[in-house]
């Protein structure tokens, strides 16, 4: 098990890396080489290690698992120069986001479900449990899925600080803003994050169950996920870097499947509708610093979050497959 735990490790420097780098951005202006990307790039070397590992002498993955993690790994490097071109042709990022943000996202994702998919291939017959590593890799599968939000949540406590003179972010970015609601919120319609939260939580935790035959694996993946983003916060906290809202009620969501222990459009509907009344009633009465929020905004996450287990329920496998145990 060594070996994935050193994957383990690889991604949780990715996390430690993107988060100190999104609220590095709050703050100081674009650098290649911040410290931030060098954890990041640590996390991804010690990952292409490992992979090189395997091409060398496969022993602990199947095939399509390393090819998997190599077609995330090939994206991310074509994803880095396009990046810094991106940012040549536009200056500081607007948002999250961007098209190239978005190869990063899709290209880490590739990575870690190959990885957990080799995980899952290599225990063999050990029942999945959340005490094992599949939360871990469910966790960082949850926190590329969140990521794009990021802009939002550090956006919240920032803006905030912004409109009471009390910003902490330097001279130079304070200069660049010029609309300050659109540019620390990213530009982006404020609707499409909370919508945007249940759709990839439901899809993420149907999918957990689905493969995983295990209800208890994605509420702790969520605990575990909230509580590295509170040790983020104190932490950039103590040393005077923006901190963000931390997405709490997303744990409803997976939580609301345990406790029905059931996929079914109303476990999806109670765990969206629940997901979206708590933070609206933490905004409205001003209990926390949140993203801004609309009630009509709980009529479409609602339809998603009842939807996504829903539509999983009409896929029947064939009887052949179900003998196969293979994430797919």
């Amino acid at each position: 098990m060594k070996y994935y735990r050193l994957w383990v490790l690889a991604f949780l420097l990715k996390f430690i890396g993107s988060a100190w780098d999104a609220s590095y951005h709050f703050k100081y202006l674009f650098e290649e080489y911040s410290i931030p990307h060098i954890v990041n790039t640590l996390g991804f070397v010690l990952g292409g290690y490992l992979l090189f590992k395997e091409w060398r002498r496969a022993q602990y993955m199947d095939q399509f698992s390393r090819n998997l993690i190599t077609i995330g790994y090939v994206l991310f490097l074509i994803g880095i120069p396009l990046d810094f071109t991106y940012h040549i042709a536009y200056g500081i990022d607007l948002t999250t986001w961007s098209p190239t943000h978005f190869i990063y996202y899709i290209a880490t994702g590739i990575m870690i479900f190959g990885v957990w998919r080799g995980y899952y291939l290599f225990t063999g017959d050990v029942k999945p449990d959340w005490k094992s590593m599949h939360t871990w890799f469910a966790m960082f599968l949850l926190e590329c899925l969140m990521f794009p939000n990021m802009q939002q949540e550090n956006g919240a406590i920032s803006y905030d600080q912004y409109i009471h003179g009390k910003s902490i972010a330097s001279q130079e970015i304070l200069e660049l803003i010029s609309d300050p609601a659109s540019q620390i919120f990213g530009g982006i319609p404020e609707w499409v994050y909370p919508i945007y939260s249940v759709l990839m939580v439901a899809l993420l935790t149907v999918l957990i169950i689905r493969i995983c035959r295990n209800f208890t694996i994605p509420v702790m993946a969520a605990v575990l996920y909230i509580f590295l983003r509170f040790v983020g916060k104190a932490i950039f906290a103590a040393v005077g870097y923006p901190t963000s809202y931390v997405p709490i009620t997303l744990l409803l969501i997976p939580l609301c499947f345990f406790l029905f222990k059931k996929m079914n459009w109303l476990a999806g509907l109670t765990g969206s509708l629940a997901y979206f009344l708590v933070l609206f009633a933490i905004h409205k009465f001003d209990i926390l610093i949140t993203p801004p929020l609309e009630l009509w905004e709980l009529v479409p996450a609602v339809i998603l979050g009842a939807l996504v287990p829903a539509i999983n329920a009409l896929y029947k496998p064939h009887p052949a497959l179900k003998k196969n145990k293979q994430l797919a």
